[in-house]
């Protein structure tokens, strides 16, 4: 039993000096974020104390009201109807007495009565706030086993607030309802009656302004210091931007009337005054021959003679933003381009070139010349007829913007790389085990524009000359010569003719009748059957000569193949020698047959670019016994044989030899 009391007195004491709980009361109000650093840290500004927002009150306060707009809050004995004039605060200065405010009747005590009386405000004021948390329940200070008790909302409540959501959705559309019932009277009053009012005209200018101005900004860069509205017409992606000489001024158009002038835009821009003509370069190809006619223009010629000073300023001002902008920023980048050819030009040291009147002359190869003119044309609506060859105008336009939108900078990055612990004579890591030398000499070095265009020009003119001689041979009936192009690229292109002969298509079976020619941008090569390649360089006679040269092993196979056929005329090749050289030593490809009896050889010459010759005689069985005009060939004439083409006469002369 004594146990038990003394354990309930330890428990009632514990009860008795139990600490209570610390409360603070404090504004319910958040702390505003003031602003966030780019490092994500959150910035707060620090909310009012009570006594700033009684401050805050009572600067709301209008005290003039209460006290009166003429009396001074320093001295109120003072009449407010008296007026102090220099003249009397001169007379007072001058007897050394000093206009000194009136003493008040609280004595020296004021100012500690005053801050008792602000410390009896503040206290009254937080009996208020105690009184107001006291009487309302959310407030109050709830322990965890109380229970939370949520008063939801009754329908006359809901009710309520639906009709005044309502009411204010009523008012909002009848102020909507309001303005664009103005709104379309004056559209009416507009569509009736030309005499609108000036606010009115200078609304709907400045409407189409900023819209127009919208507009531009999608594809100009556009900006605005001040009042000042400006442009750049500078085309490059990296680098300067806002350049003094590349910008162009933006201003508004104004208008009398809203019909006047309805077709020009309300914008009005003035580019450079040197930017104020169309341009043009043109791209060509030209021999240097006294035929040629004249590399340069004339002086005295008036067809591309223009400079801006004949430019008409009302003229100028009349053209859509548009037009004008896209004209001078296609001059700025024209004159920009022909001026780094021309310094590029000078660079190369293996390449003569001369410049002069906007003309770049430049050697391509061997006596063809490589033509730039930079072309000026008035500033002004029409269509300026292309010169030169449209597809290099084009390859230099393609190179002129790939060389604008390439960023020539690498930008770093982290790379793995393998660890290991190898000197570095056997460390075989990098660009495929390379040593530095190595992979400098691989390295892909850029180039100008100047010189990938002369070695396009140089490819496109070598298509041509082939192309040409494609044509020339393509004319041969026997055998029939067709050619198409596989590869059509701007270095590298190739060409495959088809050899066949008509009536004897089958007798060739698998037998390759197809040769190629290969055009690089420095040589032509035409590629035999066999694999072999002849090299023409740039030569047409070169490569007129290799295609005939290619018929010619093929006039040998298809007099291989004709003489094995069986059932009509079986003879045996003795000797084919595609290398054969005639008596001026020229090639020459022949094929001796003999027939089965061994009576009858026939020799087969077929000269390039000529007729074949064919020749016959008895066949020599033994050379020491044989008499000297055996010996002798033969010849007989080609014209007379039975037949239209080769196939046909070398077949009947077969059939006729095969006895005898």
């Amino acid at each position: 039993m004594r146990a038990s009391t003394s354990g309930q007195n330890v428990q009632e004491t514990q009860l008795q000096t139990r600490p209570g709980v610390d409360l603070v009361l404090e504004a319910n109000d958040d702390w505003k974020i003031q602003e966030i650093g780019f490092d994500g840290v959150e910035r707060y500004l620090k909310p009012e104390s009570f006594t700033d927002h009684v401050g805050t009150l009572a600067r709301k306060v209008e005290w003039t009201k209460l006290v009166g707009s003429q009396s001074p809050y320093e001295n109120s004995k003072v009449d407010p109807e008296e007026e102090f004039d220099d003249e009397n605060v001169a007379k007072g200065s001058q007897n050394g007495k000093s206009a000194d405010f009136v003493t008040p009747e609280a004595g020296p005590w004021s100012v500690v009565a005053k801050q008792l009386h602000e410390s009896l405000n503040q206290l009254n004021i937080l009996l208020d706030d105690m009184s107001v948390i006291k009487n309302t329940d959310y407030m109050k200070a709830l322990t965890v086993l109380d229970p939370i008790t949520v008063q939801e909302p009754s329908m006359e409540f809901i009710n309520t607030n639906r009709g005044n959501q309502w009411i204010w959705k009523r008012r909002a559309l009848q102020e909507a309802v309001q303005v664009l019932d103005n709104a379309t009277k004056q559209r009416q009053r507009a569509l009736v009656n030309l005499g609108l009012s000036a606010d009115y005209i200078a609304h709907l200018q400045r409407t189409q302004f900023f819209e127009e101005l919208k507009e531009m900004r999608e594809i100009w860069r556009v900006r605005k210091t001040g009042d000042y509205i400006y442009g750049d017409l500078s085309y490059h992606i990296f680098g300067w931007k806002y350049d003094t000489p590349n910008i162009f001024d933006i201003s508004r158009r104004s208008f009398s009337n809203k019909t006047e002038n309805s077709s020009l835009s309300i914008i009005e821009v003035s580019v450079p005054k040197d930017l104020a003509k169309r341009s043009m370069i043109a791209v060509s190809i030209v021999k240097d021959e006294m035929d040629a006619g004249k590399l340069f223009r004339d002086p005295k010629a008036k067809k591309y003679k223009y400079t801006y000073k004949e430019n008409d300023a009302e003229k100028v001002e009349v053209l859509h933003w548009k037009d004008s902008l896209k004209w001078a920023q296609n001059t700025l980048l024209l004159r920009d381009t022909f001026s780094n050819l021309c310094k590029d030009a000078i660079k190369l040291r293996n390449r003569l070139s001369i410049i002069r009147d906007n003309v770049l002359l430049i050697s391509l190869f061997d006596d063809y010349l490589l033509r730039f003119e930079l072309q000026w044309f008035p500033f002004e609506h029409g269509e300026i007829k292309e010169e030169g060859d449209v597809y290099l105008n084009r390859v230099l336009r393609e190179m002129i913007i790939g060389f604008e939108c390439t960023k020539f900078i690498r930008p770093q990055f982290f790379c793995s790389m393998p660890v290991t612990h190898l000197p570095e004579n056997l460390d075989l890591r990098g660009c495929g085990a390379m040593t530095s030398v190595q992979i400098e000499d691989r390295s892909v070095r850029p180039r100008s524009i100047l010189e990938r265009v002369l070695d396009v020009a140089a490819h496109h003119q070598l298509t041509q000359i082939v192309a040409n001689v494609a044509l020339k041979i393509s004319e041969s009936i026997d055998p029939m010569v067709q050619h198409r192009w596989l590869n059509c690229g701007r270095n590298f292109s190739r060409l495959m003719f088809n050899l066949n002969s008509k009536d004897y298509e089958s007798f060739m079976g698998t037998v390759r009748s197809v040769f190629f020619a290969n055009v690089s941008s420095y040589e032509v090569e035409v590629e035999a059957k066999d694999g072999i390649k002849i090299k023409c360089q740039r030569d047409p006679k070169r490569i007129l000569y290799a295609l005939q040269y290619s018929v010619c092993c093929y006039s040998v196979s298809m007099v291989s193949v004709l003489s094995r056929n069986q059932w009509l005329s079986p003879f045996q090749t003795m000797d084919a020698n595609i290398y054969a050289l005639d008596n001026n030593g020229m090639t020459a490809p022949n094929i001796i047959l003999c027939n089965q009896a061994a009576t009858r050889s026939i020799l087969f010459i077929f000269h390039v670019g000529q007729e074949p010759e064919v020749f016959v005689r008895k066949f020599i069985v033994n050379e020491r016994t044989s008499k000297p005009e055996e010996h002798k060939w033969r010849k007989l004439n080609y014209h007379k044989l039975s037949g239209m083409s080769l196939c046909k006469k070398v077949d009947s002369l077969l059939s006729y030899l095969r006895d005898g």
